[in-house]
């Protein structure tokens, strides 16, 4: 039987077609015959033929590109060169070499037959050419037979690992990099099944194509090696010499020890090591340095791995001031604060916080920011937390905090005493689930004049029947799966979050004993995602699409009690810096009256398209390479009860904004315009309906933040 035999995963590129080397050597001998040594502006790149792949995908292999435009060169040669691109010209050495790199592209991909032809059209009018590149890709290989060699039998957890979740299997299209990707992945679970020293075995591993079925048979070679065990631990304790400081008695090795997942004796796992320094690193008390192992050579016999862990402790106590900015509730809100933190109280890394925070979104309102009759927004929270690291196993952590807090929105302030217990858990390396159960005591004031003049005295019955103090009684379950790349400015990846929660339980088992404790029956479900695509490749244009939702309703005799309304710490909100950006903080809703919008409703949806372009990536300084402009569309709504909901009230906004990153994520500044009003007047609802700058631009609203918007 005819084959052809090649190396692992690199396969040379056969001989160039002689229609193309013909091409070629036609294009070079007329650019040095027509234009002497003007050379030709590359006007356009363009790609026929490319079923299988995007064009995008091809430019990748190109150095040979389109010359940019009038702007660009501009900046380019009047202002600076780190600014815009240059002309582009025709070089066929280059053009030769990319033709090189995208036959190869196919090769790698199984597209062995792949024939490229071109065609160059020179203009001497303005000294341009056009370039087309004509793909026949031919036929696909596939992998007709994939074997790997060199596992043993013995360990079968390694097999069923293999064989759940592979990069590339038999009858997949051949590639290259997939089966490289499928090589580190084998040694990957050996290195996480004591095989620390496996080894691919590149020699005797081979793809060959044969010519009778042109498909590919794959031989995967490995050497397992000896099988390996955690070996001693040793833990040492950095001090800060400059300081003067000694080593504290305090952190002791079973506080550091409990945060492993391994210990001495057990089966070597790479994935263990890594776990557990990131669960020291979540520790809080103290900066990790490393923890490393020491693998032992081939020519030795032993087959313990030891471990050694090098850890910094923070300051045990802290006491500091607090200047505060937050996105909280949507708006932007500035504080100031006060905190004390004991780092390990009582040992175990317990960590004890205590502190006093104020934050306002209306600093106008100096010094009243309480007074009901102020249309200002405001907190202060007293708060104490206790963080216990280590519940039943060292991926759950609790969570005990007490706080009092005074919440002033502009139609009322309310008193709120809470009490919260919460564990979470690591379900899996990028999954985390949050369980919470929360006590509190409800009190809340109304503006006798905020609503004289509203439309629905349903509002006023609403708030008048808050005023009575209420008991909540609140379980709640979180499920949220981080996929992102940056947890400040991600490029690529998702994050998903749902929630569930239920209010009424406790009291109504207590309600025997205590006829009047007021509170409410009801359920809560949310939902969010998010999802970033780096559609430039290099982080110079991120797009960033998120989608949110949630309802509400009252159950069981809550329901036909009008006497008992859902609390205003559970409400959803319309509109402001993280929501639909036309809108301020609390103020959109889908209801004839504005006002109800700061009650909130039962019912909220929203979603946002959003483009943020990195202008002056190219500039690499550290300063104006930080700068992003951003283009965003925001949809959604909140309405007052789920009957309510018409695709007609969904309200659109859009705007551009700016972002700049620094160290503890971008600031941000937004300007977002109404393009659908669904609550106007029939004739005023769409932007083609309103005066652009009278109107449109006149009622623009700008949002300050710290972060993106998701």
């Amino acid at each position: 039987m005819c084959k052809e035999r090649l190396s692992p995963f690199v396969f040379p590129v056969s001989v160039r077609c002689l229609l193309l080397i013909i091409a070629l050597s036609a294009a070079q001998a007329s650019a040095q015959t027509v234009t002497g040594d003007q050379p030709y502006e590359i006007s356009s790149v363009e790609f026929e033929g490319n079923a299988t792949f995007s064009a995008s995908e091809l430019r990748a292999q190109f150095a040979t590109r389109e010359t940019p435009g009038f702007f660009n060169k501009f900046l380019f040669h009047s202002i600076s060169e780190q600014l815009g691109r240059k002309n582009e010209y025709f070089n066929p050495n280059t053009f030769s070499a990319d033709l090189e790199r995208v036959k190869r592209f196919y090769e790698n991909r199984g597209f062995s037959d792949v024939r490229i032809d071109t065609m160059l059209r020179f203009s001497d009018d303005d000294r341009s050419v056009d370039i087309r590149v004509v793909l026949h890709e031919g036929y696909r290989s596939v992998i007709d037979t994939l074997a790997y060699r060199g596992i043993r039998e013995d360990p079968g957890p390694i097999w069923s690992d293999i064989r759940s979740s592979p990069r590339i299997k038999q009858g997949d299209p051949f590639n290259s990099m997939l089966l490289e990707e499928e090589v580190k992945r084998v040694l990957r679970i050996m290195n996480d099944a004591g095989y620390a020293n496996a080894a691919f075995r590149k020699d005797s591993s081979s793809a060959r194509r044969y010519l009778s079925t042109r498909n590919y048979t794959v031989v995967l070679d490995f050497d397992m090696g000896r099988r390996f065990l955690f070996g001693p631990i040793g833990i040492t304790q950095e001090i800060d010499t400059l300081r003067g400081s000694a080593p504290r008695t305090d952190i002791t090795d079973d506080i550091i020890l409990r945060q492993l997942d391994y210990r001495e004796g057990d089966i070597y796992s790479l994935n263990s090591l890594i776990a557990s320094e990131q669960n020291l690193n979540r520790l809080g008390i103290l900066d990790l340095r490393s923890i490393d192992k020491h693998v032992p050579a081939n020519s030795d016999t032993s087959i313990l791995i030891p471990t050694s862990i090098t850890i910094h402790p923070r300051d045990k106590q802290e006491l500091a001031p607090e200047l505060l900015f937050s996105d909280e509730n949507s708006a932007f809100n500035i504080g100031t604060g006060l905190g004390y933190t004991n780092r390990n109280l009582l040992g175990g890394a317990r960590i004890f916080t205590a502190s006093a925070q104020f934050r306002t979104q209306t600093p106008s309102a100096f010094p009243d920011y309480f007074g009901i009759n102020t249309g200002s927004v405001a907190n202060l929270e007293v708060s104490m937390d206790l963080l216990q690291p280590y519940v039943f196993t060292n991926k759950i952590k609790g969570d005990w905090t007490l706080s009092y807090i005074v919440e002033k929105q502009k139609p009322y302030r309310q008193e709120i005493l809470r009490n919260k217990i919460g564990l979470n858990d690591r379900f899996a390396e990028y999954t985390t689930g949050f369980l919470d159960w929360t006590l509190e005591r409800v009190r809340l004031a109304t503006n006798g004049t905020y609503f004289l003049n509203v439309a629905d005295s349903a509002l006023l019955q609403q708030l008048e029947v808050q005023e009575k103090p209420q008991f909540n009684s609140i379980l709640s379950f979180t499920i949220q799966r981080d996929m992102t790349n940056d947890i400040f400015s991600p490029s690529s990846g998702f994050f998903h979050s749902a929630t569930i929660e239920e209010s009424g339980v406790l009291p109504l088992l207590l309600e025997g004993g205590r006829r009047d404790l007021p509170f409410t029956q009801f359920y809560r479900v949310s939902a969010l995602g998010r999802w970033y695509f780096d559609l430039s490749g290099t982080k110079f244009s991120i797009l960033g699409l998120k989608l949110k939702g949630g309802l509400e309703e009252k159950y069981g005799e809550s329901r036909s009690d009008t006497s008992r309304t859902i609390p205003q710490t559970h409400r959803f909100y319309g509109g402001g810096g993280g929501s639909v950006r036309g809108w301020n903080s609390r103020d959109l809703i889908a209801s004839s009256d504005p006002q109800a919008a700061q009650l909130g409703g039962n019912l909220a949806f929203e979603g946002t398209v959003e483009l943020r372009t990195n202008l002056l990536q190219n500039l690499r300084d550290g300063l104006l390479d930080k700068i992003w402009v951003v283009q965003f569309l925001d949809w959604g709504n909140v309405w007052p009860e789920v009957r309510d909901f018409q695709v007609r009230t969904i309200a659109i906004a859009a705007g551009l904004g700016f972002r700049y990153d620094t160290f503890f994520g971008p600031f941000r500044i937004d300007w977002g315009f109404r393009v659908y009003n669904p609550m106007a007047q029939p004739s005023q609802q769409w932007i083609t309906q309103r005066k652009l700058l009278g109107q449109t631009f006149k009622e623009a609203i700008f949002h300050f933040g710290i972060g993106h918007a998701f």
